[in-house]
């Protein structure tokens, strides 16, 4: 009786809890962490909300405009050096912060430093990572993996307030730079030791490598980027402005730490929701049902403004935005291949970032008229335009992988 064949577990499981951790770390401290921060630099500095949201404007701006050259390194050279770059920028940009004696000094941290750890240990190099272990559960291993920047973003907001609280600023930023640099260098360093197994088994990429000329003239390349921008600004424009909104409202900053936390739960179930039905649905359909949440918690904040209201908001905002990490992979994976993934995605995290103007826009609109409202509901028109233009998206295979190598073939590449 022949021996029963014994199936060996597939390390792309754990790349997938690592960059869980790392997701979790980089943006957890570094966007969801911020808007506690504000209060306090307004305090300290004594200036303006608009230059305090300059500070997290550029932090995205940077993301982007970097995303392209380090989209093109995570594609060519192992990742592990790449990812441990990342995670030690994160922390020296978080202790520099300590010593901070003026705006400008975090203002500038936030353009370097913490942009580089964003992208190269992060939800780019993430994305990257795990789209290029996965084919067959690709869009599951990429919701699942998303759902460390929730985990993050409950955890840490309430770390940073509790320490803001019983420390004050400066100290917590020493304690989030030891928890940074201990959660992602030393993990990067054994658990990224293996290569994908498309480059592993053949020693090359299973797709063409794609030019940046190739993708950039594609409609399936713009579609997705005008219409996530609206999106990208409404969560900026609202989650960086909720320690300074809600203490406008009367609340404690307490009740800041816990809508983030509530937008972070209820964004975990967004992600493993749109990244398990974006391997079966078409997006479209999925993008429609992200846009419809999200202008509800927009009217929400805008009409609603007391703590049932902030609370469903929150939650509703949560699992909107959760779906946009995990729909934008699996959009442009279907579409584009897997051997250039970092390098589409670094271009795309470029134009998406347009979006990050959102949180100074908020900031602009109190400082000129002392509300935010009219920010919540410019946000919430610009979502109409946006649904709209969805509908234009071709379908899965059309992109310029298909086209120009016969796309990547649904195959079981991960051991099941």
């Amino acid at each position: 009786m022949p021996e029963p064949r014994r199936v060996r577990y597939f390390h792309g499981w754990n790349v997938v809890a690592f960059t869980l951790v790392i997701q979790a770390v980089t943006i957890g401290i570094s966007i969801y962490s911020f808007a506690l921060f504000v209060v306090p630099w307004l305090t300290e500095f004594e200036v303006e909300r608009t230059e305090v949201m300059l500070a997290i404007f550029l932090l995205q701006m940077s993301f982007g405009a970097i995303s392209p050259l380090c989209g093109r390194l995570l594609d060519r050279f192992p990742m592990r050096a790449l990812v441990m770059i990342g995670g030690a920028a994160t922390a020296a940009g978080l202790l520099a912060m300590s010593f901070a004696t003026a705006l400008w000094q975090i203002v500038l941290i936030h353009v370097t430093l913490l942009p580089l750890g964003m992208v190269l240990a992060g939800t780019l190099a993430s994305q990257t990572m795990v789209t290029k272990w996965f084919v067959a559960k690709r869009g599951l291993a990429i919701g699942i993996s998303t759902m460390g920047t929730s985990l993050g973003g409950f955890a840490f907001p309430l770390i940073t307030a509790f320490l803001i609280g019983a420390r004050g600023w400066q100290d917590t930023l020493l304690v989030l730079a030891a928890i940074a640099l201990a959660l992602t260098v030393p993990a990067a360093f054994f658990v990224l030791r293996r290569q994908p197994p498309t480059i592993e088994r053949t020693g090359r990429p299973a797709v063409q490598n794609l030019e940046a000329k190739q993708f950039l003239r594609s409609r399936s390349f713009w579609i997705p980027i005008v219409c996530f921008v609206p999106v990208n600004a409404a969560f900026g424009g609202v989650q960086f402005s909720l320690g300074a909104y809600v203490f406008d409202l009367g609340f404690e900053q307490g009740m800041a730490a816990n809508l983030i936390a509530i937008t972070s739960v209820a964004m975990i179930a967004g992600k493993f929701t749109f990244g398990s039905l974006g391997d079966h649905v078409d997006h479209r359909r999925l993008y429609w049902v992200v846009t419809t949440s999200l202008a509800a918690a927009l009217l929400c904040y805008s009409f609603a403004p007391s703590r049932a209201g902030l609370i469903a908001a929150a939650a509703l905002q949560g699992f909107a935005t959760g779906g946009v990490l995990p729909l934008l992979s699996v959009m442009y994976a279907e579409r584009f291949g897997v051997a250039s993934f970092g390098r589409v995605m670094g271009w795309v995290n470029l134009f998406v970032m347009v979006g990050s103007a959102g949180s100074l826009y908020s900031g602009w609109v109190f400082d000129l008229t002392g509300s935010y409202q009219p920010a919540f509901l410019t946000f919430l028109a610009a979502l109409a335009p946006a649904a709209v233009l969805m509908a234009w998206l071709p379908t899965g295979g059309s992109g310029v992988a298909a086209k120009t190598n016969g796309g990547q073939p649904r195959q079981a590449v991960e051991r099941r």
